[in-house]
Order: C-alpha cells, then sequence, then structure tokens
C-alpha cells in the first residue's frame, strides 16, 4: 500500500513537474533531427514564395545543422518561414544564431499574423544597421533604427529579441562570445501597436540554429536539456526507495 501511495505520488509530481517546467518553451529546433539537403521537419510555409528550404551542414562549424532557404526577400520571390506554432504568441522572448550568407536585406519576422502581415527585424545592407519595419497591404512602415552595426557576413551572430505588449528589443553578440545576453544592453529598440500575436520565422536568405522561443528568461538557462530532478529515471529512482 504504501508503495502504491508512493508511486501516484511522484507519478502525479513528475507530470506536473514536467508540465510546468517545459511549458514556457514555447518552440525549439537545432535541426539537429533533420535530414541534410531536406526541408526542415518543425517549420511551415508563411507566405508562399518559391520552397526551396533545406537544412544543410554548417559552412563553418564542422557536423552541426543549420538551417538554410536559398531564395531572397518575399517580395523578391522567396517564401517566409514560421514555426507554425505561433498563431496566438503574444509577449515572448527568443534566442536563436543567425549567419548572413550575403550582403543583403535579410532577417526575421515576429508577430507573424500572415503573407503580408508581420513585423519584421533585418539587416539593411545600404545602412549596415539593424532595422524594424511593419509590413501590412505591400507597405512597409520603419519603427527603428540601430546604429550602424556593420554586422560581418558569412560569419554566427547571436540574437536574443524581446517581444513584450507594444515594445521590442535586440540584443546580439558575436556566437563565440560567451558573455551572456543579461549583461549586454539592447542594440535596438521599437515600439508599435499594429500586431498583438504572431510567429515567429525566417526573412530571406539566412541561415539559422538553435532558435528558442520562451515566455521566461529563465527558460534559455540550458533549453536543450532535462532537468535531471525532473527526468523519468531520477523519478523511478526515487519510486523504488518509497517501500
Amino acid at each position: 500500500m504504501q508503495y502504491q501511495k508512493g508511486l501516484i505520488f511522484i507519478l502525479t509530481s513528475f507530470f506536473l513537474i514536467s508540465a510546468t517546467s517545459q511549458a514556457e518553451i514555447l518552440f525549439k529546433d537545432n535541426f539537429e533531427g533533420d535530414a541534410i539537403d531536406n526541408p526542415p521537419k518543425n517549420w511551415a510555409v508563411g507566405h508562399k514564395g518559391l520552397d526551396d528550404s533545406k537544412v544543410i551542414w554548417d559552412p563553418d562549424r564542422p557536423k552541426n545543422r543549420v538551417f538554410s532557404s536559398p531564395t531572397e526577400r518575399h517580395d523578391a520571390k522567396g517564401a517566409v518561414y514560421i514555426t507554425g506554432k505561433g498563431k496566438g504568441w503574444t509577449d515572448y522572448y527568443v534566442q536563436w544564431e543567425m549567419l548572413y550568407p550575403k550582403d543583403f536585406y535579410m532577417g526575421i519576422v515576429f508577430r507573424y499574423t500572415g503573407g503580408e502581415a508581420f513585423y519584421l527585424l533585418d539587416r539593411r545592407q545600404n545602412t549596415k544597421k539593424l532595422d524594424f519595419w511593419k509590413r501590412q497591404k505591400a507597405k512597409w512602415e520603419n519603427f527603428g533604427s540601430s546604429a550602424v552595426l556593420d554586422l560581418e557576413i558569412e560569419k554566427w551572430w547571436s540574437f536574443q529579441l524581446k517581444v513584450s505588449g507594444n515594445d521590442f528589443e535586440v540584443k546580439m553578440k558575436d556566437s563565440e562570445k560567451k558573455t551572456p545576453f543579461a549583461k549586454l544592453k539592447p542594440v535596438l529598440e521599437g515600439s508599435h501597436n499594429e500586431f498583438k500575436k504572431g510567429d515567429f520565422g525566417n526573412y530571406g536568405w539566412v541561415l539559422l540554429d538553435n532558435v528558442v522561443v520562451a515566455t521566461e528568461l529563465a527558460d534559455f538557462s540550458n533549453p536543450w536539456a532535462i532537468s535531471p530532478a525532473n527526468s523519468l529515471s531520477t523519478s523511478w529512482a526515487v519510486i523504488k526507495r518509497v517501500d
């Protein structure tokens, strides 16, 4: 009887803890489970341009898989790829790595609600800055520009995007730098009140890796690992001691 009560308690606790601990991570993908030269299985086409997405070998880091979509901006025939899970996302944080294969106008979308309705964070070819844009009904509206950053092409950069109400901010660093984002100042801030919710995705020919979307910054501490305290093996070990 004591064993059965212990079993019920531990299993109930395990599922409650697991649900709670994982609930804040909305999406994550490092593409390591995808086949080379095939589309990433966890992503969807948002804007239906030329669909040429595929997972490739990292050009800079051996044996690492990354997401590539070679056709450029969606208004230049390319598709927009989104997680497909964020239609109802409101406030969230995103951390990801991005490499610009060429000097062009490329980046990511957020609060994506449709082919012609989204916010864009991109690197400007002509200014070497990061910009916030609103895209709606085939029209662009700029609502924020960084200082000149001259983001080098063919190099991995790490980003953190904060989406909170009408306010957005971006932090960035060289991916080789170990400095935590918490110690960095935003390089771009902006506000807009058009789109209240929506997905995250790519825009143009960028390489993406290690994408994590979460509602709390604490969830970025180690999003790829299962907490040892909450793991199934640990729970069974505890169960065996309840006798």
